[in-house]
């Protein structure tokens, strides 16, 4: 993790219809630009731990990362791959401010961390920011429950199909693609071992459903994925 002292003038900020904070008047913007720091993340390093105490909210700038609980097996299920102008997740915030889940950089990331006192005092300065809040929480554990409720009740295959149509319909935004997530990643997306993953995987190449080579996917029979996916 690396620290900048240049950062982002909230004003001026051209990601700033894409925020959270995307109604404040001037004076706020400068208040929050204050009270914000700018940080680059390697990939594969820890942002935030599950367990710990938040003092930031991460809005994410550019590259990508991951979302994921840990079990006391050391095993991880990934919930959500969050790519740039996102918060990462929000802390319990009118709590005890604790992190239920833990996030790393997928890729060289860079985010903004915004102080949570101050988020908290923008939230409770105006009754408009409170349903904006509640939504992001809504669709965020609406997000959440989908994607464990996907791993208990379907089979592997199933698992693999929805991980891959993920990818394709919500972070790649193309039938072919090159994976930036590793396998051991696609694993804890499906809440498999890397092994049966793989295995999976090239049951699937050699059903002509997808092209794997590396790190590049092509999905050649999307129809039949989908019908994996929701059938088994």
């Amino acid at each position: 993790m690396q620290n900048y002292n240049r950062k982002q003038n909230c004003i001026q900020c051209s990601h700033r219809s894409q925020c959270f904070f995307n109604d404040l008047s001037d004076p706020e913007y400068e208040f929050l630009f204050s009270n914000k720091k700018e940080v680059d993340f390697k990939a594969g390093e820890t942002i935030y731990k599950q367990g710990t105490e938040s003092k930031y909210l991460v809005f994410l700038l550019s590259g990508m990362a991951k979302i994921y609980v840990e079990g006391d097996n050391g095993k991880t299920f990934i919930l959500e791959l969050i790519k740039p102008f996102q918060f990462l997740d929000i802390p319990a915030i009118f709590e005890d401010d604790m992190l239920y889940r833990s996030s790393s950089a997928v890729e060289d990331s860079r985010a903004c961390l915004i102080d949570i006192d101050v988020f908290k005092s923008f939230i409770l300065s105006s009754n408009k920011n409170i349903p904006k809040l509640v939504r992001h929480f809504n669709h965020a554990q609406s997000r959440y429950s989908l994607r464990v409720t996907n791993v208990i009740y379907k089979n592997m295959d199933a698992r693999i199909a929805d991980s891959i149509l993920y990818l394709v319909n919500e972070v790649y935004f193309s039938r072919a693609f090159d994976m930036n997530i590793s396998r051991s990643d696609l694993a804890d997306l499906a809440g498999m071992s890397r092994e049966s993953t793989s295995r999976i995987l090239g049951q699937f190449k050699a059903q002509q459903i997808l092209n794997v080579k590396g790190r590049r996917v092509e999905v050649l029979n999307k129809k039949q994925l989908e019908q994996i996916a929701r059938y088994g």
